[in-house]
């Protein structure tokens, strides 16, 4: 006799489900869980099992290394291989890396050599825990072994002048300083960064971001410290249909480096004439 195929849980069903998991995890693992907040039932559910799957796992975890991790592929030495053969090697070290849950992001631009030349000296030693769960990935990025303060910098200074000259265009806090100054030099909140900006959209119907030019980008990295000089060119629009109007600014930043992060520069300062009445 065929088995009757299980109905469905309804939404309501699987709601209960789901507190019944984070309870369940709050008891055996400890914290306050909250679970995928906003998301479907059935995803939600989808996600708390993986999360309990994972932590099962993680309690009875080995540490291993990258290396055995991916299965300990054959490779040669960066400096037996040609550009080509580095090329090559690195396409099937990453797929091999990709299948196997292991990431690797490299930010900033960066030869094929050094990255195929940090994957196997540096990363393949690498330990982790020696735990596959479909959809969990170890994710490295290189430039948290690498630090590049002239990307972070260039990186926060982009963002920030997106977030400036685009009306409209989300304000990225994480790349503000809890220490923001005025300028004049004196403290600030960053919400009152984000309300000069909302008061010079409000002169305008639309304002776009034209291009830009960094002139100038000082970083003393001992001291944690850098200054930038930007000419930037934007469009005004002042009604719906008509034309817009080329305007120019020179804007000034200074950063600091993170107090948290080594690899994360935040601007505490911003120099710009378009903020004034």
């Amino acid at each position: 006799m065929a088995k009757k195929k299980r109905d469905k849980k309804t939404p309501e069903e699987l709601n209960t489900e789901n507190e019944l998991l984070k309870l369940k995890m709050m008891a055996e693992f400890g914290g306050d869980f909250m679970g995928g907040e906003g998301l479907p039932p059935d995803v939600e559910n989808q996600f708390l099992k993986q999360v309990m799957s994972f932590h099962k796992l993680h309690d009875h975890s080995k540490v291993t290394t990258v290396y055995k991790f991916i299965g300990e592929p054959e490779y040669n030495h960066v400096n037996d291989l040609s550009d080509k053969e580095v090329e090559k090697e690195l396409k099937r070290l990453t797929k091999l890396m990709d299948k196997n849950y292991v990431s690797l992001s490299v930010l900033a631009e960066t030869s094929k050599r050094e990255v195929y030349r940090f994957i196997t000296e540096e990363l393949f030693k690498h330990e982790i825990e020696d735990v596959k769960v479909r959809g969990w990935v170890n994710q490295f990025i290189y430039e948290e072994f690498y630090p590049n303060p002239e990307y972070d910098v260039r990186t926060a200074v982009f963002y920030c002048l997106q977030s400036i000259f685009n009306r409209g265009h989300v304000f990225f806090d994480d790349h503000y300083s809890e220490e923001m100054k005025d300028g004049i030099g004196l403290s600030m909140e960053v919400e009152e960064l984000r309300e000069k900006i909302e008061d010079f959209w409000s002169k305008h119907h639309n304002v776009k971001l034209d291009q830009y030019d960094l002139v100038k980008v000082d970083i003393d990295k001992e001291e944690g410290v850098a200054h930038v000089v930007c000419n930037v060119s934007y469009k005004t629009q002042t009604e719906k249909g008509k034309k817009f109007r080329i305007e120019n600014t020179v804007i000034e930043f200074n950063l600091s480096r993170s107090k948290y992060i080594d690899s994360w520069w935040e601007i505490n300062q911003v120099l710009t004439d378009v903020f004034n009445p």
